[in-house]
This record gives C-alpha cells, sequence and structure tokens, in this order.
C-alpha cells in the first residue's frame, strides 16, 4: 500500500519553497497554516498528489483488530467412571 508523504527542504535549489506559515490556536486545537510555492508544474503535481494521498492515509479508518477464531472442541467419548472392577472386590 502506497503512503503518502509531503516534504520540505532548506535547500535553495528546490522546486518548492516556504513561501509564508503561521500558526494558532482555536477550538482546543492547534492549527499551522502553510504556504508553498511551486516553480513548476511537475513540483507543484507531486505535492498535491503528496498531499491528498497525506489526508486519504488521515481519513481512512484504522482496520478492526481480527477477532481470534474459537476452536471447536474435539468430539470425544466421555471419561470412563472410576468404578471398582470385579477383581478389586
Amino acid at each position: 500500500m502506497s503512503r503518502g508523504f509531503f516534504m520540505l527542504t532548506d535547500d535553495r535549489d528546490s522546486d518548492l519553497r516556504l513561501k509564508a506559515f503561521s500558526a494558532s490556536y482555536k477550538g482546543g486545537k492547534h492549527v499551522i497554516r502553510i504556504e508553498v510555492e511551486a516553480t513548476n508544474s511537475y513540483s507543484f503535481a507531486d505535492a498535491i498528489e503528496g498531499l491528498e494521498g497525506v489526508q486519504k492515509g488521515q481519513r481512512t479508518p484504522a482496520p478492526k483488530p481480527k477477532k481470534p477464531s474459537r476452536v471447536k472442541p474435539l468430539a470425544l467419548s466421555p471419561p470412563r467412571l472410576a468404578l471398582p472392577g470385579p477383581a478389586d472386590e
């Protein structure tokens, strides 16, 4: 399964550049807004695909753990009763 990712670097020659960012606190959650500038359409499309993959991965519910299968008991005859034998009398 392909995992989504998005990455910016501090490389000056990168096709994706950090234009601006801001942070705020709303309703008990911290929010970071990031503005990225792409120098060409390939980098733009690659960044959008990566962000869509991240969003899809985070919205997909985690798979439920499988319940262990029950083992059926073997159909064995019941144990013999511990009665004295004819020689024990």
